[in-house]
């Protein structure tokens, strides 16, 4: 007897967030940080990868680019008030902390943020002839995922009707060949600094992802940066404290607040993490994208 559509899509995803899950796991005792000296004989495949970082991360983001092109689905728009508000505020809620989380790692890690390139905008064009080059590469990185997630016609609906999301499954996986590179690097010697490769995985990740949410046709949501959020909750309870109303536009300031939220969450997360898990604390973000992905977060449709 076939197993339903449905069931069977949530069980792929099951096994997707099972294997992120183990992956941290099995890393975990074996975490590095960037003075660890490393004694050990590395394995065959972990040198390969540690020797030649920046391949295998143009590899993973061409096989990441493959995965959204199989993406062939046109979700119907739906108005703000037409929608479950609780289902929407989840879904962008767990985005929004998987990106602070993977964002405050690289920060703590290797001094890099990977998910608002606004203060990378900067720093490239003070150094621009003085190591501003890592900053560039990172909005190059960024903007590559954008860039796959709109050849793709990505279908901005997906993520909240509970239905898979190829682009956003390539997200989750961008951030897992991310956690490699960089484990692979530790573990073969190399190390990482503010130039690791790995941060192009990541950046790339969340490239992809904002480049789906941001379009979502009901109401634009951020995941990975917020100074639009800042100034939309400013504007919205200006509008709703003049006009002495508390509805819809209440509701759209309190989610994009929820937002901010928990991506500052994600950070306190990050710290608690680090320490004990390393750059490796990144697979949790990567499960839950990829429990977005699959459909595996209850929604009501």
């Amino acid at each position: 007897m076939a197993m339903p559509k449905s069931q069977s899509r949530r069980v792929r995803g099951a096994l997707l967030v099972a294997m992120c899950l183990c992956s941290l796991w099995s890393l975990s005792s074996r975490a590095f940080t960037k003075t660890e000296e490393v004694t050990e004989e590395s394995g065959g495949a972990v040198k390969f990868v540690g020797e030649h970082p920046l391949i295998f991360t143009f590899l993973s983001m061409a096989l990441c680019g493959a995965l959204c092109y199989t993406e062939c689905s046109q979700t119907p728009k739906l108005e703000f008030k037409d929608r479950d508000y609780f289902t929407f505020q989840l879904i962008q809620n767990i985005l929004c902390f998987a990106s602070g989380l993977i964002n405050a790692l690289c920060i703590f890690d290797m001094g890099m943020t990977v998910s608002h390139q606004s203060g990378n905008t900067s720093h490239t064009g003070r150094l621009i002839m003085a190591g501003g080059a890592k900053f560039g590469h990172l909005l190059a990185a960024f903007c590559f995922g954008s860039f796959f997630a709109g050849y793709s016609k990505s279908d901005t609906e997906l993520i909240y009707s509970g239905k898979n999301s190829p682009n956003l499954l390539a997200s989750a996986l961008a951030v897992v060949a991310g956690c490699l590179v960089h484990y692979c690097k530790e573990h073969s010697g190399e190390g990482n600094d503010n130039t690791s490769e790995c941060l192009l995985l990541f950046a790339f990740s969340q490239g992809i992802m904002n480049g789906i949410t941001r379009r979502c046709q009901t109401l634009p949501i951020c995941t990975t940066h917020f100074t639009g959020y800042l100034t939309d909750v400013g504007t919205l309870l200006g509008w709703c404290v003049r006009d002495g109303e508390m509805g819809e536009k209440f509701q759209k300031a309190m989610l994009f607040a929820a937002g901010i939220l928990f991506f500052g969450l994600g950070g306190v997360a990050a710290k608690e993490l680090h320490e004990s898990y390393n750059m490796q604390a990144a697979l949790i973000s990567a499960a839950l994208v990829a429990a977005v992905a699959g459909g595996l977060v209850p929604v009501d449709k």
